[in-house]
This record gives C-alpha cells, structure tokens and sequence, in this order.
C-alpha cells in the first residue's frame, strides 16, 4: 500500500478519536490538527551541467515547550515519495514521539521528492549544501528554534554537510552558539554522539525485552524475529537482535528489492557486510529468496516492520502470524489493519513509542553541543551515557504503555497515542493558560 494523500487525513481521524477516548478538550484537538508553520522553498542547483529545479519542505507542527528554549526536531527525508501531507503526517507524530518520551522538543519533518541514490556524491553534496543555503537565508536554522536530524535517505554524511555549511555562514548564530547544535545525526568526529547512528534499532530492543518482560507474553526460548527493510534501522535491528544482551534469533530480512530466509538464523553480522558492500542482499549464501509480502506472513515470534509507510494494512493483516508487531518504521501498520491484528491476538508497539530512541539520543547530541565540544578520548564514557540514557528513558515509555492500557483495557497502540496526548494537553495548559 503506497503513500498517499489521504494519509494526512487519517492521522487527523485518529487524534480525532484518541481525544474521544480520553474526553480530551476541543481546544487541545484544534491545536493538534494544525501546525506552527509549513515552509516551501525552491532553489536550483547544478545537476549535469544544467540547473535543475528542486523544492523542499519543512513542516513544524507544535512546540508544547517554549520555543525559544527547545528547538522543533524531526528528520529530513530524501525520497521520491515525499509529499507535504506525508510530511505533515510524521511532524504530528515527531510531537507525539518526543511528548511520550518527555523531550522538551516540537514536532518536525522535512524533506524533497528526490532519490539521492541517483546522484554522485558531489553533486548530491551540492544539492544539500543548496538547500541548507535556503533554509538560512529563510531563517528556519536555529539551534533554538530549528534542528533537524536524519531520516530515511539521509545520514550522517548528510548532516555533516549541512553542518559543515551552518558553520560557515553568519546568518544563524542568533544566539552565538556552537553552529553543531543546528544539526544532528552528525559523525563522531564532526560534533556528533557515539551510539546515535544505530540509537533508533538499539533503543527498539532495549523497549522490546522489556516489553516481553512486562507483557507476560510467551515466546520461543530463543524468540524468533522476521525484519522488513534493511535501513539505518532494520539493518541495525538485524545486527544487534542476535547479540547475547538480547538473545534473538534472526530468520529473515529484507529491502526494497526482497528477502531472505534462513529458519536455523542468519549471520546478521557478515549479512550486514554483504549488504555494505554489494547495496543489495541478493546472492548471500545459504539463505531462500522471499518476496516482502511472503515475510510479513512468517510464522515468527516478532516482526519488526522497518520500512516505509502502510506495509501492514487490512488486504495483509490476516496473514501476519507473528505474537508481536514492533514499529520500527513510522506508520508501518495502516489504522485499518488495528482491529484485525487486535482480534488475531497480535500486541502492536507504534512507533511512537518503538523508533523514538534516534530523536532521544538526537536530543542527547543537541545537549553536549550546545555547551561543550568533547575530545576523542571522551567516547568511551559517553557512549556508555548516552545507552545508559536510552535504556531508560525507552523503559519508561512501554512500562507507562503497559500500565495505562491494563487500566484503561485499551490497546497498546491507543494506550500510547493516549499518553503521548495527555503529556501534550498538561504542557499546553500551562503555556497558553487554558
């Protein structure tokens, strides 16, 4: 099921119903359904000799918090199937994200329709440094107002890049900070935090043990995980899940491209390699061919969706056998496909509360950069901080979830979205005096 423009409609429908389900007040749906502000700007940028046109987005939906103290975060999202509702679909769920975590941070997304496996590295460098030009002379850059991170086709690299071009220019430095504290998801080396590149996939597991833990539900002694998309996320999911602190048993992947299944467990490790070095996980040895569809129906203990929107939707979700359905995509499970898995018995982690760990270590990096440049011999000490930091923060999250779905006798899934409105609606009250 591909993207489309309704999804932005959708994701209103279901703030529409949260807010029923707790009685929230009209004033706080009002406020969830319309955003801060929603940016469009066009610049050219040489592109085989030629200027090419491009447009790009940013969307800030709302900053409970003052946002002259905490900047709106989100990721930037390079793919041809970005849209302005998409956009505007993930910034409302940026804000729910960091509200359910307690971040003192807005909700943001940005993006272009563009594929950047497409361009040459230099040629994509000056795309983004294009872009980053505009978004300064807009005045949208600010480590107090805007800091954005990366997303699905962006990475580090990325990030240095606009990173690299903030620093250069005078326009941001409204408040004569480190120029790193714009930007996250940046290397090591560049003013980046150890443990953010794999932060997303690590703090899924880190939730994911607990919740079996506190959900009581009965696995294989060795519990068995099926991973749709090979990303920053499920390729990171892929390589640590077999790890001793988390005990799982891989048996199948996928991208775009397809799958591979392997019931004995796969070599996630040299898989992840594989998948370096040739951009595609066909041809790994020892492994059967699977289409995408075909992996969503394992017959697994857990599914980690980690693709892109509306994989799970109500045509597929009587065919998902899986116990457990963790998100580690936003919106990988469609609204429609709820009510089917709920009555087949599968416990549902949105990713609201699955893949928040990227935009709490996001905030962990903005943190050190705005007060200290730390030295090489400081990462040891500080990637133990920054996990020790995820580990909790995503532990309170799924043990409020779980908590508040057996008092309430609601899903997981709406036991999340209740929270998140709920941390949303006391920090309103006390910002506009409701």
């Amino acid at each position: 099921m591909e993207n489309t423009p309704d999804i932005l409609e959708e994701k209103i429908q279901e703030i529409e119903r949260i807010g029923a389900l707790m009685n929230a007040p009209s004033w706080l749906i009002e406020e969830l359904k319309h955003f801060k502000r929603v940016y469009e700007l066009g610049f050219r940028a040489p592109v085989g000799g030629e200027l090419k046109h491009f447009t790009t987005y940013v969307v800030l939906h709302k900053n409970p918090f003052s946002s002259g103290d905490f900047p709106f975060k989100g990721g930037t999202r390079f793919h041809p199937g970005v849209t302005l509702p998409l956009l505007k679909m993930l910034a409302i769920e940026m804000t729910e994200k960091s509200a359910l975590a307690g971040l003192p941070l807005g909700g943001a997304k940005a993006g272009m329709a563009i594929d950047p496996s497409v361009y040459e590295e230099n040629v994509l460098r000056t795309i983004v440094d294009k872009r980053t030009e505009e978004l300064l002379k807009a005045k949208i850059i600010d480590p107090y107002y805007y800091s954005p991170g990366p997303d699905v086709g962006t990475n580090a690299k990325t990030m240095y890049w606009m990173y690299n071009k903030i620093a250069e220019s005078n326009l941001m430095l409204t408040h004569g900070v480190n120029a790193a504290a714009c930007v996250s998801g940046k290397p090591i080396e560049h003013g980046g935090i150890p443990g953010r590149e794999y932060s997303t996939a690590y703090g899924l597991l880190l939730q994911l043990r607990k919740f079996i833990e506190l959900s009581g539900i009965k696995l294989s002694a060795k519990p068995t995980m099926a991973i749709q998309g090979f990303g920053n996320v499920g390729g990171n999911v892929a390589l640590f899940a077999p790890k001793s602190q988390f005990g799982f048993k891989v048996v199948a992947v996928s991208d775009k491209d397809g799958g591979l299944y392997n019931p004995r467990g796969l070599d996630t490790g040299k898989l992840k390699a594989w998948h370096e070095s040739k951009k595609t996980l066909k041809g790994f040895p020892g492994t059967e061919n699977i289409t995408n569809e075909e992996l969503l129906a394992l017959k697994v203990d857990i599914l980690v969706p980690a693709a892109l929107e509306n994989q799970i939707h109500k045509d597929n979700a009587h065919r998902v056998l899986a116990k457990i359905v963790y998100e580690g995509g936003n919106q990988t499970v469609h609204a429609d496909a709820y009510p089917i898995l709920d009555s087949r018995k599968v416990s549902v982690i949105p990713g609201i509360a699955a893949n928040v760990g990227g935009v709490i270590v996001s905030f962990l990096e903005w943190r050190i950069n705005l007060s200290d440049r730390t030295h090489e011999v400081d990462r040891e000490e500080q990637e133990k901080w920054v996990l020790k930091e995820l580990e909790k923060i995503m532990h309170k999250i799924i043990v409020k979830i779980v908590a508040k779905s057996e008092e309430r006798k609601i899903s997981f899934v709406d036991s999340a979205h209740v929270l998140a409105m709920e941390a949303v609606w006391k920090r309103f009250k006390e910002k506009h005096s409701y």
